[in-house]
């Protein structure tokens, strides 16, 4: 503990006492149903408590019906949260973990509903990202919403919670407020800076009188929105003098972006390769300006980033949210000295704020448990029979599935014909900005092998013989896919090549000009078009989706954008290959069927999509009781459909013929 002597030191916020500095940020994870959350919820955030959190911040809590950001919404205004406050409260208090709720109004920024409800906000100024269009609030509205975050603040409190956060960040309703290009108000809401400011002062004061001085109440805000007309770390700084002059502020959780352009909401969740810790130089400034305890985040994954964070003042309590997703023991980890077992966050966001974007309940790629605690623990607790297990296949989804089974106690395998474990990950490691994704997959999962009692065996190519010498109980089918080629004119030209060929061969003559061809909007094609416009080639980017990296997670896919621009990289979705004939590229448009000639190429790279690697299987799948295949192998997918195939049918080993009611489609032959 001596290396984090400040990072497990107790800090008192308010009148809460925090047993350490490390903060599980407010987030989504649509376990809501009604506005209530669920024991899934529950579940989920008692993880992380288990694991040593000092202080959770619950997902956002819509404080006026007109606030609820999606169908899945927690409805803090509603007096029906309450018992689910208290059974949350009761599970997290238990590890002496505090707990606060997120008071929050998106104003303009409605993102989805069954019905789509008017947006409230101080002025009629549309939000550019999701194209909405608000109505100006009267004041028996501003007044109503006041009301409703006072509410909201109390029933916080009935539900045993010890605190509360205003959310005044990333461009929502009192940010709308205080901004002088969201606000055009000639009422006593808006001109002035002291009238734009009434509104958040008129909130905190509310709260206080219904929550009473034994409470803990803050704010969240953007020290800087990251956008063009945006809050600036200046105006920041004016803000929080004036609100601790004026009201009692416990503490204020610093972070940065805004949601209403799709530069700035980037910074809501920042994915890889951002910079790790970047607002803490804004939350430093913050905490000078306002002298009261300051919390920050964004992009911080490593207790020993965190400790030294809280060590140079920059900030009393650090948010590390993605770190607990994908590892909730990450604190006690660090806690006792067991640093090379912490799971690190690779930023991918595909299923934390990936799913929370598809309406989707909270998952972790390198976590497939996160979210599903309830039901995985329900796996674990099932009785099992031992079994000899042969994996084949070393990616993600063979790793996962080996180290699972060997958590459950039976006796693994794991081939590979490659000469080391990782599969696809090796590719992804050459990819300009998928490297630390990369790397930092490979190195937790390479250690949970190290440590494990799985027999890996590389430069195998498993064949039926060799399983009949092994005779496994069962055998976990992870042997990948390849590209596919379509069969097209000219495909077979010399000066065609894939992205796996283009990131992992050697000395390949690379033409001036390169068209890449994309078919599923997804990484693969983005990077191949980065890599080589940064070194120098003129790049064309088709693609057959609705526009440039559709796949791909908003956050991420605006940093993409943002490269290609700058990198001059012309972009034309809405086509595919057509043929290749002598220098001639026919691209087809998939609307009107119209076919366009392309004459100026050196070099076509492909990003077509894969071909599950099957053929094993086919040839196995009578050679043990119980035969599965998983990620890729089963139908070519993504890595989060990979580890949680890996985890989910490992924990069914042994307990799949005993009065197993859980279902999954994962692809199976059983001679029993």
């Amino acid at each position: 503990m001596t290396q984090f002597k400040h990072l497990f030191s107790p800090v008192e916020i308010g009148s809460t006492i925090l047993k350490n500095r490390i903060l599980s940020t407010a987030h989504q994870t649509n376990h809501v149903i009604d506005g209530i959350p669920t024991t899934d919820m529950t579940a989920y955030h008692a993880a992380r408590a288990k694991g040593g959190t000092g202080l959770i911040i619950l997902e956002a809590a819509a404080v006026h019906p007109s606030g609820m950001l999606t169908t899945n919404t927690i409805a803090g205004f509603d007096k029906n949260v309450v018992p689910a406050y208290l059974e949350l409260a009761n599970e997290v208090h238990q590890y002496g973990t505090k707990v606060f709720s997120q008071l929050f109004h998106g104003g303009r920024e409605v993102v989805s509903s069954d019905y789509r409800n008017a947006a409230w906000a101080p002025s009629a100024v549309p939000s550019l990202r999701f194209s909405t269009m608000p109505k100006p609030m009267s004041i028996e509205e501003i007044k109503e919403v006041i009301e409703g975050f006072a509410l909201s603040a109390k029933l916080a409190k009935e539900g045993g919670l010890d605190g509360v956060e205003i959310c005044c960040s990333h461009g929502y309703l009192p940010a709308q407020f205080w901004a002088e290009h969201t606000n055009f108000r000639s009422d006593e809401y808006g001109g002035s800076f002291e009238n734009r400011m009434r509104f958040i002062v008129e909130v905190i004061e509310r709260v206080w009188e219904e929550v009473g001085d034994d409470f803990t109440v803050g704010i969240r805000m953007s020290a800087d929105e990251m956008t063009m007309d945006g809050t600036t770390i200046k105006d920041a700084v004016k803000i929080v003098e004036y609100l601790v002059d004026k009201v009692r502020l416990d503490f204020i959780d610093v972070t940065a972006g805004d949601s209403s352009t799709f530069a700035g909401s980037t910074h809501i969740v920042p994915p890889s390769p951002i910079k790790h810790g970047y607002v803490t130089p804004q939350s430093f400034k913050i905490r000078m300006a306002g002298a009261v305890p300051v919390f920050v985040g964004s992009r911080i994954v490593d207790p020993v980033e965190a400790e030294q964070i809280v060590a140079s003042g920059k900030a009393d309590v650090v948010g590390m949210t993605r770190s607990l997703i994908v590892d909730p023991e990450m604190p006690n980890k660090a806690k006792s000295g067991n640093l090379p077992f912490i799971d690190a966050c690779i930023g991918c966001l595909q299923a934390c704020i990936g799913h929370y974007h598809k309406g989707l309940t909270i998952g972790c790629v390198q976590n497939p448990s996160a979210g599903k605690e309830n039901l995985v623990q329900a796996l674990k607790n099932r009785k099992k029979e031992k079994k000899k297990v042969l994996v084949i296949g070393a990616g993600p989804a063979g790793m996962q599935a080996a180290v699972t089974l060997d958590e459950q106690g039976h006796e693994v395998i794991l081939a590979d014909q490659a000469d080391k474990v990782g599969g696809l990950l090796h590719t992804l490691r050459r990819a300009p900005m998928r490297h630390e994704l990369a790397e930092s997959m490979l190195d937790n999962y390479m250690r949970k092998l190290s440590n494990s009692n799985v027999k890996v065996q590389l430069g195998t190519a498993i064949k039926p013989a060799d399983i009949r010498t092994i005779a496994p109980d069962a055998i976990v089918c992870a042997t990948g896919s390849r590209p596919y080629i379509p069969n097209v004119l000219g495909i077979n030209d010399s000066r065609v090549v894939t992205v796996d060929e283009l990131f992992n061969k050697q000395n390949q003559t690379i033409g001036k000009n390169v068209l890449v061809f994309d078919f599923a909007g997804d990484w693969p094609g983005m990077e191949a078009a980065l890599d080589l416009a940064e070194k120098g080639h003129q790049v064309t980017l088709i693609s057959a989706r609705l526009y440039i990296g559709e796949e791909v997670h908003q956050y991420l896919r605006n940093e993409y954008l943002k490269k290609l621009y700058k990198l001059k990289v012309k972009m034309l979705p809405h086509y595919d290959l057509g043929e290749i004939i002598g220098n001639t590229v026919v691209i087809r448009n998939l609307f009107s069927y119209e076919t366009e000639k392309v004459e100026n190429w050196d070099t076509i790279v492909l990003s077509l999509g894969r071909v599950p690697n099957n053929e094993l299987f086919e040839q196995i799948k009578n050679l043990a009781p119980h035969v599965w295949q998983i990620g890729d192998c089963l139908a070519p997918r993504t890595i989060e459909e990979a580890t949680y195939e890996g985890l989910i049918q490992s924990l069914k080993l042994g307990i799949e013929d005993k009065d197993d009611k859980i279902n999954t489609s994962f692809s199976k032959s059983s001679t029993q």
